[in-house]
């Protein structure tokens, strides 16, 4: 053993020393042509199972393809039935031939057949597919009976009336059964004709109608519900099996349709239809759903493929020996010794062309990279081609063009901070003019006894001093509310007592923080557009809650409201003002798209607005100056100027 390993860790060693001296370009080559050649001798071993199983899948996926079509086919028709059938209970011709149904009366009921006839005729007259659609109840079948008559009686007594009773107005299939069994006919178990077995669609039909006036109308309790029956024959099913099945050329092909309890719809062995089909793959098949099972059955390999339907969850299925599938495997192995010798005389080939168009771009990278080290960032590489050096080639390009233009923004980032400070320091002159100014109105006012008037400067300088000196987009709903008072006040002497407003916020919201003046367009809002009409009388009614997580706030007013017409163009993030569409863009901005504003208006009776807040928002860093509580900073600052009043004047 040791005598054979020794060589072979020479051999190795000797491999790896060459490698490492000789260039990339020689190392992809013997890296490549190494690999082919690998690929040729196992494909030498494996390539007759790899074609057996690629037949077999291309067998598989064209068998998948046909219970596809199938399916689909199936489905479309079938989904037309239900569709239908959910607009029936609804139908107003319908309704009012059952109200008017007297039971007793069969001349009543002669003229109601011929209506509910017509009526079925006009819902499933044009589908060629369906055998037979009848409405029972429990003494009459209304309907066609120019193929098939069901009882009454024996409709009533059957598992079909009870599905539908069960479903409560849901459409159930019901797979394939005999005809004579569920309706109880003994006198028709022995003989042949066409409907003996079927696959129906039945729904119990809660009739109802909405008059003109708005009115609901459904039938009396004590009147039996009605119950749709549409019945599809066993070929209906298996048609398009039959066909596949005469033109592929498989000779021991089988096909069948079950439903989820077992029950075959449809079988190439007709006498299977309706009775419980149990092969050792269904469980598992109806478990999946969708796929392809391969088992054992009398020491023959089998395949088989299935599908579920969506419109009834039926299980479509086609299955053959797999011998069968493998019929043409033998004509492929004639071709195996010449690929295998076209391979080997083309790879050397191959090898050193991959090997050279690799590494081009390669060099062509490293002589920038180069050029970059010495500082010229403007260095650019010719690009061409959609792979992945192409990819890099562009990368790198945009990188030198980022990098240039990082420099370049660096320096002017510095002359525009610059720029910032100083007019920061102009703006800071502003609001102490206009406190001073507000100070000596508000003095102005008391000496010549302006209460009133005086009152309204004080409160507009706490407002402008809260504004100016809270610099973040959030502070505490206890400083908003504070706030909004003042500016209400201000707007109810500006518009002579036109309305009151009333505030009702949960004592544990107080403290949380909100976005700055999140409110007051609304209240905006009610003043100028919802009491615009009024001389007076006006109220605005302000509510916060908490709902679980979230906070949950009410604006509403008495005022003149808002039409439909607008209120959808609202919806829709038209027609809004330009403060109350902020609001909500910002609420959705800070706390993600659950959160925000939603309007509700009633034309002449007023408006409520309801926002959404969440009770804590994820932290962010934010530069301004923290919030300082101002709930009498502009009494304060009024205080102070009156020590320094004669300064001021």
């Amino acid at each position: 053993m040791r005598a054979v390993i020794r060589p072979v860790r020479r051999l190795a060693s000797g491999m790896r020393d060459a490698a490492a001296g000789a260039s990339f370009r020689t190392k992809l080559f013997i890296s490549y042509f190494a690999l082919v050649s690998f690929i040729i001798l196992l494909l030498g071993f494996a390539y007759y199972q790899i074609s057996a199983r690629n037949m077999l899948a291309n067998v598989s996926e064209s068998l998948g393809d046909v219970i596809l079509n199938h399916n689909l086919q199936l489905d479309e028709t079938l989904r037309d039935i239900r569709d239908k059938s959910e607009v029936l209970p609804i139908d107003e011709e319908l309704y009012q031939t059952f109200a008017a149904l007297d039971p007793e009366n069969n001349e009543s009921l002669l003229r109601a057949d011929r209506r509910i006839t017509q009526i079925l005729f006009r819902y499933f007259g044009g589908d060629d597919n369906i055998y037979s659609v009848f409405i029972l109840t429990p003494d009459y079948a209304f309907g066609s009976a120019a193929r098939m008559f069901v009882p009454p009686e024996g409709f009533f007594s059957s598992g079909l009336r009870e599905a539908a009773a069960v479903a409560d107005g849901d459409l159930v299939w019901v797979p394939t059964y005999r005809f004579a069994d569920v309706m109880d006919e003994p006198r028709l178990t022995d003989l042949e004709f066409e409907y003996d077995r079927l696959a129906s669609a039945v729904k119990q039909l809660n009739l109802t109608y909405i008059d003109e006036r708005g009115i609901f109308h459904t039938l009396p309790d004590h009147r039996d519900k009605p119950v749709l029956m549409v019945n599809l024959t066993v070929d209906f099913f298996s048609r398009l099996f039959e066909e596949y099945a005469g033109s592929s050329g498989f000779r021991r092909l089988s096909y069948g349709i079950a439903a989820p309890d077992g029950t075959v719809v449809a079988s190439s062995e007709p006498e299977a239809a309706g009775r419980p089909e149990t092969p050792p793959w269904l469980a598992e098949a109806l478990a999946q759903k969708r796929g392809m099972l391969r088992f054992d059955r009398g020491g023959s390999e089998m395949l088989v493929r299935y599908d579920t339907m969506a419109s009834t969850g039926w299980l479509s299925w086609i299955e053959i020996p797999v011998q069968d599938a493998l019929l043409g495997l033998g004509a492929l192995k004639g071709y195996t010794f010449l690929f295998l010798a076209v391979m080997l005389s083309v790879s050397a080939v191959l090898a050193y062309l991959m090997s050279f168009l690799v590494t081009k771009p390669l060099v062509r990278i490293k002589q920038a990279i180069r050029t970059v080290e010495r500082g010229r960032f403007d260095a650019r590489i010719p690009e061409g081609g959609r792979d992945e050096f192409g990819r890099v080639i562009r990368l790198f390009n945009q990188m030198n063009e980022r990098i240039a233009a990082l420099i370049e923004e660096n320096y002017a980032a510095r002359l525009r901070e610059k720029e910032a400070e100083l007019m920061a320091l102009n703006l800071q002159l502003n609001p102490h003019f206009l406190y001073n100014t507000l100070t000596t109105l508000y003095w102005i006012a008391l000496e010549n006894g302006q209460q009133e008037m005086a009152r309204v400067m004080l409160n507009l300088s706490d407002m402008l001093q809260t504004t100016t000196r809270n610099k973040r987009e959030m502070w505490t709903l206890r400083t908003d509310l504070d706030w909004l008072e003042k500016y209400a006040y201000i707007m109810s002497v500006r518009f002579e007592d036109l309305f009151t407003m009333d505030v009702d916020v949960a004592e544990e919201l107080l403290d949380m923080d909100v976005p700055k003046l999140f409110l007051q367009p609304f209240v905006e809002n009610a003043i100028i557009h919802g009491f615009a009409e009024m001389d007076g009388g006006g109220v605005i009614r302000i509510r916060g809650r908490r709902e679980g997580e979230a906070a949950v706030f009410t604006v509403e007013d008495n005022g003149r409201g808002f039409t439909p017409e607008r209120l959808a163009r609202m919806a829709s993030g038209e027609g809004q003002s330009t403060g109350m569409a902020n609001v909500g863009k910002r609420i959705r901005l800070l706390y993600g798209p659950p959160y925000g504003v939603a309007i509700e208006s009633d034309e002449g009776r007023g408006t409520r607005i309801v926002i959404r807040l969440a009770l804590k928002r994820a932290p962010r860093v934010d530069p301004s100056p923290a919030e300082t509580p101002v709930a009498s900073t502009g009494a304060a600052a009024m205080e102070a100027a009156g020590e320094r009043r004669g300064q001021l004047l």
